[in-house]
């Protein structure tokens, strides 16, 4: 039995919007606050405009790249001009995809081939997938680190890549070593479904949004968010880190909301912990999670 691209389009929407109103979730857009050029409602429309993508990518319909940028086109079409949700699109488009082949071998306990579907759905991608990606990345104004080969802002990049063959698996496997959402790519979204199995302990001891946020403090504590060292540099990633660990500590959620006022007053957001924190929702939604 597979599930139906409603109910998988449903659980995405519902892995966004959980992982966005949770709060106080460091560093980040969230219900109790917005940032001077980006707002709450802005995340809750980009969440909204994803659906038909969503839906299409677990009935088959399109590749995972074009998917991409359907997905960042979806956001003009409601006025939204700053970057929402390039890097949980980017995780939960493949995983759509997947969870619309996959079959469900217990619905008792969630047992299914989802993570199988998905290494072979990231091995598929092309070369028009990597082209995709680009114009989608430049369609969002996504922040990564620079690097020098095939550099997302080099406007050459993409007839280098049509003249090399260079596939969006490719591409990510070259930048696994600094961006976490090129690293779930390079290894079949191994920390993602490990987060999963977390959200869904924790959640379960918790609720929803202390579990959600205790998760998210435990991931950036574990690996330093590559949006800050992209923006901020290591140093000051790894700083963040160890702030999230001893905040994970306090089990009233005092010291996450102060290292939240201080990060917000620095603009530092830790971004990409976030996406990564959506993707393992939507795995652990798809696999059962209810609250």
């Amino acid at each position: 039995m597979s599930m139906s691209p409603d109910y998988v389009a449903q659980c995405a929407e519902l892995a966004m919007l959980l992982e966005l109103s949770s709060s106080p979730k460091p560093g980040n857009v969230d219900r109790c606050h917005d940032f001077s050029e980006i707002k709450f409602s802005d995340f809750l429309v980009s969440a909204v405009s994803a659906f038909p993508v969503f839906r299409q990518a677990a009935q088959n319909q399109g590749r995972v790249g074009s998917l991409i940028l359907h997905g960042v086109q979806a956001w003009g079409k409601w006025k939204l001009q700053s970057n929402t949700h390039f890097g949980s699109l980017v995780l939960m488009i493949p995983l759509a995809c997947a969870a619309g082949a996959a079959e469900v071998r217990n619905p008792e306990d969630g047992a299914d081939d989802l993570q199988d579907e998905l290494a072979r759905i990231l091995q598929l991608s092309s070369v028009e997938d990597a082209v995709d990606f680009y114009r989608a990345f430049l369609l969002a104004g996504a922040r990564v680190a620079d690097v020098d080969e095939f550099s997302l802002k080099d406007p050459n990049s993409e007839l280098r890549l049509r003249q090399e063959g260079r596939t969006l698996l490719d591409l990510m496997k070259l930048s696994q070593g600094h961006d976490l959402i090129a690293r779930e790519w390079s290894t079949n979204f191994e920390r993602s479904f490990r987060l999963a199995d977390r959200l869904k302990e924790r959640i379960g001891e918790r609720g929803p949004n202390d579990g959600i946020v205790l998760t998210f403090l435990e991931a950036l504590h574990q690996v330093p968010d590559s949006l800050i060292c992209a923006k901020f540099g290591c140093e000051k990633a790894a700083q963040v880190s160890v702030r999230a660990g001893e905040a994970m500590r306090d089990e009233n959620l005092e010291a996450a909301r102060i290292l939240d006022r201080e990060l917000l007053a620095e603009d530092i957001n830790p971004g990409s912990t976030a996406d990564l924190i959506a993707a393992s929702l939507f795995i652990s939604l798809l696999r059962g999670l209810r609250f």
